[in-house]
């Protein structure tokens, strides 16, 4: 939220698509990434009306301030797609940087001073200063839940990225992708064709367990999740019906992977 509030006037004029920034800015997580409130919760925040902060949001888009992140977050706590909110990533790289601690008043050997509207606020020496309480406010159960998934998915992504083994089990991430070789080799295994892995089924699979951290596996591991679950989807597919395709959308198959 501090990068929202530190934009200049001159690069976001417009007051009803800051305050929309704003708020939206509320639900991201330290990264900026994963807000996904919904269209009336951002009313009820804003004051404005729902139609207005759709407007305010595509604006944003438009401009640059955001864009739209990953989808499978919404879709993990959310099983019926046309109750999705869109989840949006800010672009923090956009605005003004914050300003360095001597200019914003801070200063190691006398304590911390900062100037805001015009009011000095000074703390002896040893004393931290008074939060500006106009900025705070109690985060509701949904807001904390977001912020806290978000924070939970950024802390994945950095330890897949930094994984120094293909034996090594993690959680699954948002960013994972599963690695050909092993994809292919329990493809392979299953005897299923090899194109029977459309990417709507990685999303599906990656969005439901994204949000259940308490799962690990190892890389090889998780494909061969994605492949048995996969298959399962073609057999029941084929049960209902000659020609009948696998409703990847549907997550209840996932609730029998978890002893895999």
């Amino acid at each position: 939220m501090s990068w929202a509030l530190a934009l200049p006037k001159a690069s976001l004029e417009n007051p009803a698509a800051r305050h929309v920034l704003l708020c939206l800015a509320n639900y991201a997580g330290s990264d900026g990434r994963g807000a996904f409130p919904s269209a009336l919760t951002l009313s009820d925040d804003t004051g404005l009306s729902e139609r207005t902060v759709r407007l305010k949001l595509d604006e944003l888009e438009k401009a640059g301030f955001i864009t739209e992140g990953n989808q499978a977050i919404a879709a993990a706590y959310i099983d019926r797609r046309d109750r999705r909110p869109v989840v949006y990533d800010l672009q923090l790289k956009r605005g003004a940087n914050a300003a360095p601690r001597k200019e914003r008043g801070a200063d190691n050997r006398t304590g911390c001073s900062s100037q805001q509207n015009g009011v000095q606020e000074n703390a002896e020496r040893g004393a931290a200063a008074a939060p500006n309480t106009s900025l705070n406010h109690q985060l509701t159960e949904e807001q904390q839940l977001q912020r806290d998934l978000a924070a939970e998915i950024a802390e994945q992504d950095l330890a897949a990225a930094e994984c120094p083994s293909p034996n090594q089990r993690f959680a699954m991430f948002a960013a994972w992708v599963p690695s050909a070789k092993a994809l292919a080799d329990q493809i392979a295994i299953a005897g299923i064709p090899v194109d029977a892995v459309p990417d709507a089924a990685i999303r599906a699979f990656k969005g439901f367990f994204a949000a259940r951290h308490g799962t690990v596996d190892s890389a090889s591991g998780w494909c061969y999740r994605l492949v048995q679950w996969v298959k399962r989807e073609r057999v029941k597919a084929a049960g209902q019906g000659q020609g009948q395709a696998p409703d990847f959308d549907d997550t209840s198959w996932a609730e029998n992977l978890g002893g895999l």
